[in-house]
């Protein structure tokens, strides 16, 4: 008789496994949300700022929104434009060039709007600058709205 035949060489082992995957990072927190407050005398915030166009005040929170500098906005119910406040005219100009990008001639970020004539005083976005009829301030905040009571 012959000899058996040899036999098979045992399976060789399953691969390592591989290690589990790493976590994800943490997310960053959450923004802030971003609310607006009308402020009770109706007129022109203060400010250095920019025009655009705006069919609605909502529409002019919404272009703030863009810029993390834009403090307030003034929507004009006559014209329907919207004026986006700084209280830095550097930060004004920044933003007409990067996130606006829409000069304005002599209506971009060359007055100190309720400050006129004072280019070093600070704007104050819960004071208007000029009382009118024609015109709404919104305030822009970055706290958590009042709770309702």
């Amino acid at each position: 008789p012959s000899p058996p035949p040899p036999s098979p060489p045992p399976p060789s082992p399953p691969p390592p496994s591989p290690p589990p995957p790493s976590p994800p990072p943490p997310s960053p927190p959450p923004l802030p949300p971003i609310w607006y407050v009308k402020l009770e005398t109706d007129g022109e915030c203060q400010g250095w700022f920019i025009e655009e166009t705006g069919s609605a005040a909502g529409a002019c929170q919404e272009l703030c929104s863009r810029s993390d500098a834009c403090g307030a906005t003034t929507f004009h119910l006559t014209r329907f434009v919207c004026w986006l406040h700084f209280k830095d005219v550097e930060d004004c100009r920044a933003a007409q060039q990067l996130t606006y990008a829409s000069p304005q001639g002599d209506d971009g970020c060359d007055q100190n709007w309720g400050n006129i004539g004072c280019d070093a005083c600070v704007p104050d976005f819960s004071k208007v600058g000029h009382a009118t009829w024609s015109a709404h301030c919104y305030e822009r905040n970055f706290a958590s709205p009042p709770t309702a009571t």
